[in-house]
């Protein structure tokens, strides 16, 4: 996989991080650091595997 992909998934799980960060303290959650690197953590896997299997496709393994 790419250095160019793997920085885009980076960034949308820092993004997520901090904008979920964010919502969890205006809220006032319970625990919003944990909250928000699950959240974080989901969307950098979905975009991962997005970038994956789009460089799958192109390169036409399996």
């Amino acid at each position: 996989m790419g250095k160019k992909h793997m920085k885009y998934s980076i960034l949308t799980g820092l993004l997520t991080f901090a904008l979920c960060l964010t919502i969890f303290l205006a809220i006032d959650s319970p625990s919003p650091y944990i909250g928000a690197l699950v959240a974080a953590f989901i969307l950098f896997e979905i975009s991962f595997y997005h970038f994956f299997g789009r460089e799958r496709k192109n390169k036409k393994l399996l």
